[in-house]
């Protein structure tokens, strides 16, 4: 197999298990594709494809510092407390394994818990974990499109090394 067959390899791997990160927190998804991206560029380098991993460099740190400040900035815009924030990632990790229901639920139920343990009143834990949920809905959204885009990018750039140069 010729090094650019086992970098395409590698980097689908890559991709995939960074739009596995998209939804499971403990996993980083954009940089995880952003890596395979690297190697695709690294295993058929032209300008297209060299210009287009500088710009999804630039969109993959932007959607992950937002990734960690929304949901903070979010949840602290409506009064919470960063235990609901905390929660909401936890319920996230917990419901992951009764999916796809749990993926709703948990981090819900995880935002509630948190801010209920802190402020002892059901409205306004139910008005933060609206918002916390939210706003990780905001963020798995944008991480899940940076996801594909690069997916994308990377299987063009297989397709035309293979097939047209």
């Amino acid at each position: 197999m010729a090094t650019p067959d086992i970098l395409f390899i590698i980097a689908a791997f890559l991709n995939l298990l960074g739009l596995i990160g998209t939804i499971i927190p403990a996993l980083p998804g954009p940089p995880l594709c952003f890596a395979g991206m690297v190697l695709c560029c690294i295993a058929a380098p032209h300008p297209v494809m060299i210009v287009l991993t500088v710009l999804m460099f630039l969109l993959v740190a932007f959607v992950t510092v937002l990734d960690f400040v929304i949901p903070g900035w979010l949840t602290n815009k409506v009064g919470g407390c960063k235990k609901a924030t905390w929660g909401a990632t936890l319920g996230l990790l917990v419901g992951f394994f009764y999916a796809p229901l749990g993926l709703i639920i948990g981090p819900f139920l995880g935002a509630f818990l948190g801010e209920y343990t802190d402020c002892h009143k059901v409205e306004p834990s139910l008005k933060v974990a609206c918002y916390t949920f939210f706003s990780l809905l905001i963020g798995t959204f944008f991480k899940l499109i940076t996801c594909i885009a690069i997916f994308v990018i990377c299987i063009g750039d297989s397709v035309w090394y293979y097939f047209f140069s």
